[in-house]
């Protein structure tokens, strides 16, 4: 310090000029303060901060995964495959136990068997009813034709007899009529010849009494001998005639009565053709009936045998139909008999296999594994919060730490957002970023369960430098730094600052 004894420089007196005055050390102390402060504010000022957003992160192809599913139900017998093996389409990745089906499979085999077998027996039986009802339909028409002939036969000796008897009746008409004027003229031959025998007995009593008379005269002498036997010859020669006419009229009589039994025989026979002159058409009923009860039976019978034989169609319908679900069957066991090895659907890579050892059931449709295609290139995706949305937008770059591949060895991975989602996405379960959005949400006091996907390009698919290199694999995990911006210390000290004065 400079002391000046000249009054006129000398300062006004101040209560402070009392203080004990500051040490060298404390005014170099003050200055270096001064200067690093200075240094500090310089170097706030020129050095640049990176803003990032921090989010976990993990390899996914670009495009959808192929998912390898169990077609058909049922226990691995063996594996073939191991996670993050390279396959080709058609490979092999797991079998499952066939024995069930290949069990199903001869069972259903048999029963197609059998019902061929039955098909063909049922067919056999189906002919020989056909041939069957073809003879019991040419018999039936065979005995229906014949008792139609009979009953033609009958009808007609029916109206023979008809017309028989009425000839009959008139014929015996007829011979009545006769043997009745026969008896006739014999009674009219009759009452002429007792006539002639009353007329002849008349012409005796008149011969008689002219003998008598020629006698009494001849015992006179009044007359001849000749005339007197003349007289007796007349008598004798009625008497004859008398006798002759006696026997006619009894020959007469007699043939009256042989005419009497005549006509009553006549009328017999006219009352018996009377009594057949309508024949009964009993024979024609009974042929009519023989007809109808042919006919009846042929139609029971073809009835009876067509009923065997629709019974035998249906019978064969039903086995044919059970023999077709039987195909179906069969054929569905040989899809599943072929699904029962499990292939790789797409040339790649095995990301994620559930199966873990022989012996595990799997059900059908239950996923086996996924394959990350060969030719799909593989993207990051990261879950960012809602609220750090704002702050990203494509080609901001990025740093990705893997997990699986060590820092200190490696160092990062670097890319660049390629595509942000419209929209919040739900974390899905068993997803590889199911966790992250929570994590990075509950980080930054977002809500937690809804994320936004950004999807990073990475530069290279591999970590580190010459030899030292760790491949990227799909469904490794890490955490993303996307670069928002840049901006320097100061900046940044100074918007802080202006939120706490805004709280």
């Amino acid at each position: 310090m400079i002391s000046n004894s000249n009054s006129q420089f000398l300062p006004p007196v101040q209560e402070n000029d009392f203080l004990p005055p500051i040490s060298r050390w404390t005014i170099l102390g003050g200055l270096v303060m001064v200067s690093v402060l200075g240094v500090a504010v310089l170097l706030a000022s020129v050095t640049k901060y990176r803003v990032t957003v921090k989010a976990q992160a993990v390899v996914r192809p670009a495009g959808e995964l192929r998912i390898v599913q169990a077609a058909t139900e049922g226990q691995v017998m063996n594996i073939s495959v191991k996670e993050n093996q390279s396959v080709k389409k058609g490979d092999r990745i797991a079998t499952i136990d066939d024995s069930r089906l290949q069990t199903k499979k001869n069972q259903l085999k048999n029963n197609i068997q059998q019902s061929q077998l039955q098909i063909a027996q049922i067919d056999a039986q189906i002919l020989a009813l056909n041939n069957q009802i073809a003879a019991e339909t040419d018999r039936n028409q065979r005995a229906v034709a014949s008792a139609e002939a009979e009953l033609s036969r009958r009808q007609r000796d029916y109206q023979d007899r008809k017309i028989t008897s009425k000839a009959e009746v008139e014929e015996a008409q007829a011979n009545l009529k006769q043997a009745q004027a026969e008896l006739q003229r014999a009674q009219v031959q009759l009452k002429s010849t007792q006539a002639d025998l009353r007329s002849t007995d008349f012409a005796l009593k008149a011969a008689q009494s002219k003998r008598n008379r020629y006698q009494r005269v001849a015992n006179s002498g009044a007359i001849s001998k000749n005339q007197l036997e003349e007289a007796q010859l007349n008598v004798d020669q009625q008497k004859q005639a008398v006798e002759m006419q006696k026997a006619a009229v009894l020959a007469q009589q007699q043939a009256i009565e042989q005419q009497k039994q005549a006509v009553e025989a006549a009328r017999a026979k006219w009352q018996r053709a009377q009594t057949a002159l309508n024949p009964s058409q009993a024979e024609v009923a009974i042929a009519q009936q023989g007809i109808a009860q042919e006919k009846a039976k042929g139609s029971a019978t073809l009835a009876t045998l067509e009923k065997e034989r629709q019974a035998l169609i249906q019978q064969q319908i039903e086995i044919k139909k059970q023999r077709e679900r039987d195909d179906r069957e069969l054929q569905q066991l040989e899809l599943d008999l072929n699904q029962s090895t499990i292939t790789a659907t797409a040339d790649g890579t095995i990301s994620k296999l559930n199966l873990r050892n022989p012996g595990q059931t799997v059900r059908s449709g239950e996923e086996i594994a996924q394959i990350v295609p060969s030719d799909v290139p593989l993207v990051i995706k990261a879950a960012v919060p809602p609220q750090d949305k704002s702050k990203l937008k494509p080609g901001q770059k990025v740093q990705m730490r893997v997990s699986a591949c060590a820092y200190t060895d490696y160092g990062t991975l670097k890319g660049v957002v390629s595509e942000i989602s419209e929209d919040t996405i739900k974390p899905q379960a068993n997803s590889a970023t199911a966790t992250a959005p929570a994590t990075a949400s509950s980080q930054q006091g977002g809500a937690v369960g809804t994320f936004y996907e950004v999807k990073i390009k990475p530069d290279v698919l591999f970590i580190g430098k010459g030899k030292n290199q760790c491949p990227i694999q799909v469904g490794m995990e890490g955490r993303a730094d996307i670069i928002s911006k840049e901006e320097t210390v100061l900046q940044f000290l100074l918007r802080k600052a202006k939120l706490l004065a805004e709280f």
